[in-house]
């Protein structure tokens, strides 16, 4: 059985100074010398080093380059091994047409064929026909590899020219010797040879090319990789430069400006505008609670101190004294008062209020308001209306949610003119959920009145603590009421709203989760 080998082998000075200005009334100042360029390069440098653009196209000339580089390695070994394959592929073509000549016939076909083969490819062909016992039964050789001299010879007075040839196999770097060897079961070995150009050599000039381009394109890359990311970090830079901006001034009011562009960076930059501007409201909002309470705490400790002094100027009358006690005892407690009413609105605004949940009935909660503030309502001829068809169950704190509804009941017989009205509502606001108790059904409750309404402008300051509205500077009360109902409904998992009445004046809407 016959066996086809291919078998490959290769040989192969002072700085400037800025004069002082004097003037008659001035003093004259040191000059200063100016930054020389190797300082400012100094202090160029690092911020090179720190910026964020350059580092992300040092990294897009990195990428580039390494996957450019395994590209090329991919492309330069699958050329070469096509190159290798196609040449192996005519050699092994052409020693299978010998072998079936001498398969056919004897090997005087075999040279027979070879000699009358006067093709290029068989010119330039090593030919070379083994018998079993190694011994070379045939051989060709190119043309290229056989010298051919002249040597006189003298041979008595006459000289004779002798030709001697020499075979030698071209021994050169730039070109590779391959050969393939073909067997018969019978011995006799076939082989076939030729000098091709080397594979080194004939991608040397694509690896020149790839070197030359690749270097423009890696100093091009990182010129638009700066560039790129210079513009995609101002967003960035503005922020910084923002941040900077407020630290150094106090500018609560400084935004970072908007490029109009999309993507992650412009979104960073919404939220942060929005951030700054949740935290300015804050900072103003708390500035106009403390002046606010600076102005409440004034009040009552100016006439706790104004007490205590008529107590001591008295002679000593016991009467008077236990008078000014009590006064002093009443300011305190409004006083305390005030500080607790502050502490449990911060506490629940940080969802730390302690709540004891119990199920109750919300109607329960409401009959007791209009029970305890209906005398007061008699007294300004304000009539109370509890409107409670269904039942209205939830889980709740009664003290806390007590409270609240007690604050919204004060509130509008504070507003509500005599002959007015105020009207406690509670219903059940079913979800879409089928069963008797959804999940996303809420309890309702309302306080509405007749008075003069809360002016638009002014609905979404009410609810901060201290505030007291133009028309409520001559009411009594700290301020306080309504951001503690807020505080108490929003730590029941509720909301609380302010709309206009359907008869004028204001409705307040309760809205929590049964």
């Amino acid at each position: 059985m016959s066996e086809l080998h291919p078998l490959a082998e290769g040989t192969k000075s002072d700085p400037d100074r800025l004069p002082a200005v004097s003037g008659p009334h001035s003093t004259s100042t040191p000059p200063r010398a100016a930054l020389s360029p190797n300082r400012s390069a100094l202090n160029f440098l690092p911020r090179l080093r720190e910026s964020l653009a350059l580092r992300l196209a040092a990294q897009y000339a990195l990428i580039f380059a390494l996957s450019s580089g395994v590209l090329f390695g991919v492309l330069y070994w699958t050329l070469a091994e096509s190159l290798d394959a196609r040449e192996l592929a005519g050699l092994e073509r052409q020693v299978r047409s010998l072998a079936d000549a001498f398969t056919r016939g004897a090997p005087v076909d075999v040279i027979a064929r070879v000699k009358n083969n006067p093709s290029p490819e068989m010119s330039a062909s090593f030919v070379r026909l083994i018998t079993p016992d190694s011994s070379t039964f045939f051989q060709k050789l190119p043309d290229d590899w056989i010298e051919t001299q002249i040597k006189s010879i003298p041979f008595g007075p006459f000289t004779v020219n002798q030709e001697v040839r020499t075979e030698r196999i071209p021994q050169s770097a730039l070109r590779d010797y391959s050969i393939a060897t073909y067997q018969w079961p019978t011995g006799w070995q076939l082989q076939v040879g030729r000098i091709l150009d080397s594979r080194a050599v004939l991608l040397a000039p694509l690896k020149r090319a790839f070197a030359l381009v690749g270097a423009g394109a890696l100093v091009l890359s990182f010129a638009t990789g700066i560039v790129l990311a210079w513009r995609a970090t101002r967003p960035l830079r503005a922020v910084a430069a923002t941040a900077r901006r407020i630290l150094e001034t106090g500018d609560l009011a400084a935004r970072v400006p908007s490029s109009g562009s999309r993507g992650e960076l412009a979104t960073l930059v919404t939220q942060l505008n929005t951030l700054l501007e949740k935290n300015a409201v804050h900072v103003r909002v708390l500035r106009e609670t403390l002046d606010n309470l600076a102005h409440d705490l004034r009040t009552p400790l100016t006439r706790l101190r104004g007490t205590a002094e008529l107590a001591l100027q008295d002679a000593g009358d016991p009467a008077e004294a236990r008078a000014a006690l009590a006064d002093c005892v009443n300011e305190s407690d409004r006083v305390l008062h005030l500080l607790e009413v502050l502490l449990d609105i911060s506490a629940a605004e940080a969802g730390v209020l302690k709540l004891n949940r119990d199920h109750l009935d919300i109607r329960t909660l409401v009959e007791r308001a209009a029970d305890l503030y209906r005398e007061v309502a008699e007294e300004k001829d304000i009539t109370i209306i509890v409107e409670q068809p269904f039942p209205a169950e939830c889980q709740a704190d009664a003290i806390r949610l007590g409270q609240a509804i007690n604050n919204l009941v004060d509130n509008a017989l504070k507003y509500t003119p005599a002959g007015g009205t105020v009207t406690l509502t509670t219903m059940i606001e079913r979800g879409p959920g089928v069963a008797p108790a959804s999940p996303r059904d809420h309890l309702i409750i309302t306080v509405a009145d007749t008075g003069p309404g809360v002016p638009v402008a002014e609905r979404a300051a009410i609810w901060r603590r201290l505030y007291r509205g133009d028309s409520s500077r001559s009411q009594r009360g700290l301020g306080l009421g309504l951001s503690l109902v807020k505080a108490i409904v929003e730590s029941h998992g509720g909301t609380v709203a302010i709309t206009d009445a359907p008869r004028a004046g204001a409705r307040f809407t309760l809205r929590l989760p049964v």
